[in-house]
């Protein structure tokens, strides 16, 4: 999947990202209508954000549409895109994150001709032209625990996350839930969070937070702190015997041989999928994603993973047993509850 040209927009008064379509197929771009992706923060090097950036290019594509996506820094911002999207005529508008749960709705029934995706985070009511899909993250979230477990040699392991809301439980508390399911006796040590501005991009905190763990014996750590998980690679590289497990896309390139696994979570397909059940209007208002669609799932048990630099996909009896795992839960013979409580 490849960027189709990149240029600056400024709605009202403000500098957003505007991403358009290659003009091999801009003659067919209004006959799909106007996708315009609103981000929740800067795209920076956010793996996650820069996933439901290329799952609005390849998902307009699809339909024929025109795409721009608005850049945003904090919440005024954020309302400021949103009506800029409309303002500039758009048919979907995109809106991935918590920080939109509050605030679609009420655009939303302002303007029952347009229609709004939600990504990951519902509202607690869903209008005729809101969409919300999820991803089951808390079952690969379970999954990367009883590797942790299976694979730890202090029975020490733990998760760093950004901020205490329920998203991030899905993989904290899972996390915990999957090791205790291979091993009840394996000690988990209370998450820590990052917490303070930005959560999501702060390395120096993201290591000070591992050197904690580390310290209190843990050798396998869940990073879920976005673009932090570099500060967290580069502690545990140093500690022998230590590894993390990434999240979102392949991050054992980062640290080859410290990096166990990641739990990846193919938002771009999830945005794809969507949009194209709304332009053909067969899509649900609420739907999930997870190990039995093939949205979320753990690297080494990919096609390819052995090209993956992750440790894990070079253990033939792990890999068995991790299946075992990943089938039941797909199957539903293995309920992952969610901690969340939204997907029961």
């Amino acid at each position: 999947m490849t960027a189709r040209g990149i240029r600056a927009f400024r709605p009202a008064g403000l500098i957003v990202l505007l991403l358009g379509l290659q003009a091999a197929f801009a003659p067919a771009a209004r006959a799909g209508g106007l996708v315009i992706l609103v981000s929740p923060l800067p795209f920076g090097v956010d793996v996650y954000l820069n996933m439901t950036r290329v799952g609005a290019l390849e998902a307009a594509h699809d339909i024929g549409a025109e795409v721009r996506i608005f850049e945003s820094t904090d919440p005024e911002t954020r309302s400021e895109n949103i009506r800029a999207a409309l303002n500039y005529g758009a048919t979907l508008v995109i809106a991935p994150g918590p920080e939109f749960v509050d605030m679609v709705p009420d655009f939303a029934e302002d303007h029952p001709n347009v229609r709004f995706l939600m990504v990951e985070d519902c509202a607690a009511r869903l209008a005729p032209n809101v969409y919300c899909v999820m991803l089951r993250t808390h079952e690969a979230g379970f999954l990367a625990g009883v590797e942790a477990a299976l694979t730890s040699r202090t029975d020490r392991i733990g998760t760093i996350a950004p901020v205490d809301y329920p998203a991030a439980r899905r993989f904290t508390d899972s996390f915990a839930a999957g090791a205790r399911y291979v091993r009840p006796d394996v000690v988990v040590h209370p998450t820590l969070w990052i917490g303070g501005d930005n959560p999501w991009s702060d390395p120096l905190r993201a290591q000070s937070q591992a050197a904690v763990m580390l310290g209190d014996g843990v050798d396998r750590i869940l990073a879920t702190v976005a673009a932090g998980n570099g500060g967290i690679f580069k502690l545990v590289g140093g500690v022998p015997g230590a590894m993390a497990i990434g999240l979102d896309v392949n991050q054992c390139p980062d640290a080859p041989g410290h990096i166990l696994d990641s739990a990846v979570r193919h938002v771009d397909q999830l945005i794809e999928r969507a949009v194209r059940g709304i332009a053909s209007g067969r899509q649900p208002n609420s739907v999930s994603y997870g190990l039995k669609e093939g949205v979320v799932n753990l690297t080494s048990l990919e096609p390819g993973a052995a090209a993956s630099q992750c440790v894990a996909a070079h253990d033939p009896q792990l890999l068995a047993r991790l299946r075992v795992v990943r089938d039941a839960i797909a199957s539903g013979h293995l309920h992952v509850t969610d901690p969340a409580g939204i997907m029961e």
